[in-house]
């Protein structure tokens, strides 16, 4: 494709898109900038794509795509971390949700917690939550139990919830 299709192309994607991209991307960051620098990345590698000469057959999907892969990665960035601490990046925001009532802010809570952890935590909580201990989920993970116990903990910082400890029986 030549470069003044690729530009047309563009424009009218961001014509169309653009706005419920931007929400969406704010959705997941709760961060105007960043949200903003997601769409516009998104679109100058949908610019890029379409002069490489990818096809792109739905256009909305890959946008998208694009833009939901661009924020994991730069929340998960050694840069965003050491720039904005965890805790003033997500802790807040997230004890925010959890307090309001309504699925919609459940959902965005978990679309958030699961932006700011690692794969391997995000998968432990979820087994956590659905009441496996740590040698099941180690099973089912194929990892060793100490590993279970430490992806929680560092889950459990990130997300700036406490650990609960079971009591033992006197």
């Amino acid at each position: 494709m030549d470069a003044q299709s690729a530009r047309e192309e563009t424009i009218r994607a961001y014509q169309m898109h653009a706005g419920v991209l931007l929400g969406y991307a704010h959705r997941l960051t709760r961060d105007e900038a960043l949200a903003q620098d997601a769409v516009q990345e998104t679109f100058l590698r949908f610019f890029l794509a379409l002069m490489q000469g990818e096809g792109i057959q739905n256009a909305r999907a890959w946008l998208y795509r694009v833009a939901h892969n661009y924020v994991c990665q730069t929340l998960r960035s050694a840069t965003v971390r050491t720039a904005v601490s965890l805790e003033d990046a997500g802790e807040d925001r997230l004890r925010d949700e959890r307090s309001m009532p309504g699925a919609d802010r459940a959902a965005d809570w978990f679309d958030a917690a699961r932006q700011l952890l690692a794969p391997r935590e995000w998968q432990c909580v979820q087994l956590r939550a659905e009441g496996f201990d740590y040698t099941e989920i180690a099973t089912r993970l194929e990892i060793r139990p100490g590993t279970v116990g430490s992806l929680l903990h560092r889950a459990s910082e990130k997300l700036g919830i406490p650990l609960r400890k079971k009591e033992r029986p006197a």
